[in-house]
């Protein structure tokens, strides 16, 4: 992209008209100020610069200019960005950047008038009948004109409209709502008999039609536009538009047109849904660029459970650290627009609120699908899911989702044929380090200024826990980003109590100087005390009994060399005690 072209994009755009556009902001003295929207808050950080044309986020360190805050709000690429505000402040791009949009300009037409032509026609009395089913599924008239709906007459109106529009047969077959007549070589409008439903890109731009069939028994319920040259099935979301815009700033996938239309009248703006049965790579990327850990709601019987595997088929190759998805579980035979329409939103909310990882939708999905009953069911099962679980690219976390079915693995066989002093003997000394390791991070968190006094200490340890080791290595990413300001530090590394997954309350009963009524000289004194017994020899031993047996019962590698790690640190112990 031109460097010239960009800085006077930049100079005529005011920010605090494109910011303010997206979120409220105030103006205090010369600059304006709001609730960041790149991470949650309760007193507004967020600063917008007018003459110097930034803005500034003194909580998450969020920066950049005009072009930078739609790429981040809007979640859109460097140049779509660019695309989006030249076009919105009427600015035209350089001849290169012009050339996909002219050469496609006369289909973008084309289209846009068949879609303004399809929302006529559903006011109309042609489309009588589908504004009333639209009516008795609860739609109402401001979720029709948000999401464009419309309707196509079985005649040849439309055609004719657009050929005194200008529009050749040419422009009109590549639209993709209209084929040739076998027969007759005629012009034949394929969404014919059909409600309409748009589908636009990450822009707004018309590029295709969903259509639903209300008379005809003998064709497919719903059709959605043929490949074309503005549209890729794969590459799109219907619904995208809107929930990348959303309050939410989350994805929540459903199955189709309806349920994303209801839902986002019920306050669910965030709901996408693929223009198939499954998900492609490219889809689901588009949903990460709203959010980490997208919501999969599919209707809660057998089908929504198969459904879900042919999805997970697809998403296990793409997961990393950090990214994956989350499964909504909807009562039996329930969808999304059905628990809208009968009035039961709390139990689609309280759905999507304890949505289940996809390491547990797995598991129990696995168990439901297919029998279980005998030692050969229940081998089969894991053994279909170590086979998906290869599919993992990122090779930590195909380790960890391993790791996490094996231990599942045990624990079935355990509950099935262990006798009860040999499981109590191995639940009490698992949770001893990891219980330690989750009060050393919140100590810290809730007492960030003892980092300096610990911070050489904290960099030795190494947490058996994933999820702790990562909250220290972002703790360590805060010091070494702010060290020269622990003001910034001690704020940066507070935002992170929102991620403990433990119960705090519990933990600080168990560790007062955690807590955050302690005194950080009674947080470090604690801290210091605490490591000397993590690092004790009881609590190796504990650990050592754990993973034996696990090796006797697994004969697993993993396990072998955990066994192996723990013996020398307990050598390793003695001989420092010697040494002392």
């Amino acid at each position: 992209m031109n460097k010239e072209f960009i800085e006077l994009l930049k100079s005529q755009i005011p920010i605090v008209d494109v910011v303010s556009s997206r979120i409220r902001i105030r103006r205090s003295g010369h600059d304006w100020f709001g609730l960041c929207p790149f991470h949650q808050e309760k007193t507004g950080s967020f600063k917008v610069d007018p003459t110097r044309g930034f803005y500034h986020c003194f909580g998450c360190g969020a920066h950049g200019d005009v072009i930078s805050f739609v790429q981040d709000f809007d979640k859109v690429s460097f140049s779509e960005a660019i695309e989006c505000l030249a076009h919105q402040y009427g600015i035209s791009l350089p001849s290169k950047e012009k050339t996909f949009i002219d050469t496609h300009k006369p289909i973008y037409e084309a289209i846009a008038e068949i879609k303004n032509w399809f929302m006529k026609q559903l006011n109309e009395p042609a489309g009588k009948m589908a504004l009333k089913y639209l009516e008795s599924r609860k739609i109402s008239h401001a979720s029709m004109e948000k999401f464009q709906l419309g309707f196509a007459p079985d005649n040849q109106e439309l055609f004719q409209h657009l050929h005194r529009r200008g529009f050749s047969d040419d422009i009109l077959l590549k639209t993709g709502a209209f084929n040739r007549s076998k027969y007759h070589n005629d012009m034949v409008n394929r969404y014919r008999g059909r409600l309409i439903f748009p589908i636009l890109d990450g822009s707004g731009k018309c590029i295709g039609f969903g259509g639903r069939i209300f008379q005809e028994e003998n064709t497919a319920k719903y059709i959605n536009s043929p490949e074309t040259e503005i549209f890729t099935k794969s590459d799109h979301l219907y619904g995208y538009f809107w929930a990348r815009r959303g309050k939410t700033r989350e994805i929540i996938l459903a199955e189709g047109y309806l349920d994303v239309i209801s839902m986002h009248q019920a306050g669910f703006d965030g709901t996408v849904a693929p223009l198939g049965t499954s998900i492609s790579e490219h889809q689901i990327n588009l949903c990460w660029k709203v959010c980490d850990n997208p919501i999969i709601s599919l209707d809660g019987d057998s089908a929504g459970v198969k459904a879900s595997y042919r999805w997970i088929d697809r998403i296990l190759p793409s997961i990393t650290a950090g990214r994956s998805f989350k499964f909504a579980k909807l009562p039996e035979g329930l969808d999304p627009d059905q628990l809208i329409a009968n009035g039961q939103t709390d139990v689609l909310k309280n759905a999507i609120a304890n949505a289940v990882s996809l390491s547990d939708w797995m598991w129990e999905g696995a168990f439901l699908l297919y029998p279980s009953e005998t030692p050969e069911q229940k081998a089969a099962i894991m053994k279909m899911l170590a086979d998906k679980i290869e599919t993992i690219r990122d090779v930590s976390v195909r380790k960890l989702y391993a790791q996490a079915f094996r231990e599942k693995g045990q624990n079935l066989y355990r509950k099935k044929f262990s006798t009860p002093i040999k499981q109590k003997s191995v639940s009490s000394v698992i949770p001893i380090r990891e219980k330690l390791e989750k009060i050393f991070i919140v100590t810290i968190i809730n007492h960030p200024y003892i980092l300096e006094r610990i911070m050489e200490n904290l960099v030795k340890l190494e947490f058996d826990n994933f999820h702790m080791q990562k909250l220290k290595k972002r703790i360590l990413d805060c010091y070494s980003h702010h060290s020269e300001d622990m003001e910034k530090c001690a704020a940066a590394v507070a935002l992170l109590k929102n991620e403990i997954t433990a119960d705090i309350k519990e933990l600080e009963l168990h560790a007062r100087f955690s807590g955050e009524n302690a005194t950080d000289e009674e947080a470090v004194e604690g801290w210091f005390e605490l490591m000397d017994r993590y690092c004790s020899e009881p609590v190796i031993n504990a650990d050592l009994q754990a993973a034996t047996s696990n090796l006797k019962s697994t004969f697993s590698k993993d396990d072998w060399q955990r066994l192996k790690a723990l013996k020398q640190e307990v050598i390793s112990n003695r001989t420092n005690k010697r040494r002392v």
